[in-house]
């Protein structure tokens, strides 16, 4: 499987990514971004009025990218949950786990 992870909420990172570890998930890719809400409210100055409620968001974002078995990533779901995060519960973020057919 290839596993998408998201992140909303930036004090996770360091946690999130110690959860990684312990799984096994090596090598993971980690892309800084920002959210489209934040991005179109404060560069586009069409959408400047909207800056008090859909800007309001955290421009922060990241995503983390990684080959990962189902089992890895529920396990480190489990070491989150046991230091005290619940990253569905919490919503920290977004895991994808999509099929791979061939990886060269």
């Amino acid at each position: 499987m290839y596993m998408v992870l998201q992140i909303n909420k930036e004090k996770y990172v360091d946690d999130v990514l110690m959860a990684l570890a312990e799984a096994g998930i090596s090598n993971p890719i980690v892309l800084s971004g920002e959210s489209l809400g934040h991005k179109l409210t404060f560069d586009n100055p069409i959408f400047a009025g909207f800056r008090n409620t859909y800007g309001s968001e955290k421009s922060y974002g990241r995503i983390i990218m990684a080959v990962a078995e189902e089992q890895e990533v529920e396990f480190m779901l489990a070491e989150l949950k046991h230091s005290g995060i619940n990253f569905v519960k919490d919503e920290i973020g977004n895991i994808f786990l999509l099929p791979i057919h061939k990886v060269y």
